[in-house]
């Protein structure tokens, strides 16, 4: 693991290897198996303990993330699998879902499916399952540090339809364990279009286990059906998994901190022998507006979801227009959306997340 002190300990390590992906670098590679075979991905090794991978030909989603070795997001049993097995049906999106550190629903529509006067939705959208184009994975030296950077642009369109064009970088620094996402969102159409957009992370065991806490800074926040009402008393813990368990999934007001940024995460103080570890998912709620939490013990299903959304109703594009909450994108019109995913480590760095969580 490097130091995280700067240029400094870059030249330091410098002298002491003979090419940079000796200890951190993008890798592109392809999977060779199953309904993966052939998907382009990156494997990324930040020199400070983080590993992930960017699945190209799935919108630039993160599939896997681990810290020194320990798995922190939950895998869906589907896997990854290549965009030509979607089916826009009532399950297409469960069969395909990988999980991973995030999915991205959207562009124009999150949660359950439909058909409006814009056209017919699948459940969550999309653009999970549409590929990349223009990829480019490089490092980049900036003020004499070193960063890498996954960029791409995955175009959903259809004649007499949408057409919305993902913009997307990732970005982490050599040494860290924060990972930066920018997305802009441009209707390169002539008319306007529903857009709605949710980021599907997916915490797993070790980190989601029986003790652990996920921490939510929220103006207020209430259960989403009968279900989600008879877990209001432990909305915040995980547990034991449970066969019988169903999904309890809860609405938010995402509240800005000092910082600009909302935040929610999960902490498992057992981890990290003791120490405690944390995955902290921080955004900005004037950019997305809402926070969904879902909360699912289930035996293989066993997975808390931090969702920040630019929508605050869940129940998709239908009810969204019936409620007045559905957002629009204007002709040629652009959006920005930044999140930061970062791994926390030691009682210090999780309490005062925690603190400016609940602040």
């Amino acid at each position: 693991m490097l130091p995280d002190d700067g240029p400094a300990a870059e030249r330091a390590i410098a002298h002491r290897i003979g090419r940079l992906d000796q200890i951190a670098g993008i890798a592109p590679i392809r999977f060779t198996d199953g309904r993966a075979r052939g998907v382009r991905a990156f494997d990324v090794r930040s020199g400070g303990g983080l590993r992930f991978t960017a699945v190209a030909d799935r919108a630039l989603d993160v599939s896997a993330l681990e810290c020194d070795g320990v798995p922190l997001v939950w895998h869906g049993p589907g896997g990854v699998a290549a965009p030509t097995y979607y089916r826009e049906s009532d399950d297409g999106f469960a069969r395909d879902f990988f999980g991973g550190l995030f999915t991205t629903c959207g562009l124009g529509n999150f949660g359950p499916g439909g058909s409006d006067g814009f056209g017919t939705f699948g459940m969550h959208g999309r653009i999970n399952h549409l590929p990349a184009e223009d990829v480019c994975a490089r490092a980049v030296r900036e003020n004499g540090a070193t960063t890498f950077e996954i960029a791409g642009t995955v175009r959903e369109a259809r004649l007499f339809g949408e057409d919305l064009a993902l913009e997307r970088s990732l970005r982490i620094e050599m040494g860290s364990r924060r990972l930066r996402l920018r997305d802009v969102v441009v209707n390169e159409g002539a008319t306007r279009r529903p857009h709605m957009l949710l980021y599907h992370c997916n915490v797993g065991f070790p980190l989601l286990d029986t003790g652990s806490r996920l921490h939510v800074s929220h103006r207020a926040f209430r259960p989403r059906d009968a279900r989600a009402a008879e877990g209001m008393a432990d909305w915040d813990r995980a547990g034991e998994p449970d066969p019988r368990f169903a999904e309890q999934v809860f609405v938010h007001e995402p509240r800005a901190g000092a910082d600009g940024r909302a935040r929610a995460l999960v902490v498992n103080r057992a981890l990290d022998d003791g120490r405690g570890m944390a995955l902290v998912v921080r955004f900005d709620p004037s950019q997305l507006c809402a926070l969904f939490t879902w909360r699912m013990l289930g035996v293989h299903a066993y997975v808390m979801g931090i969702e920040p959304a630019n929508c605050p109703t869940i129940e998709g594009r239908v009810a969204a227009a019936a409620d007045g909450t559905l957002p629009f994108l204007e002709a040629h019109e652009r959006r920005t959306y930044d999140l930061e995913f970062e791994v926390l480590r030691g009682a210090v760095a999780i309490d005062r997340e925690v603190r400016d969580a609940e602040a």
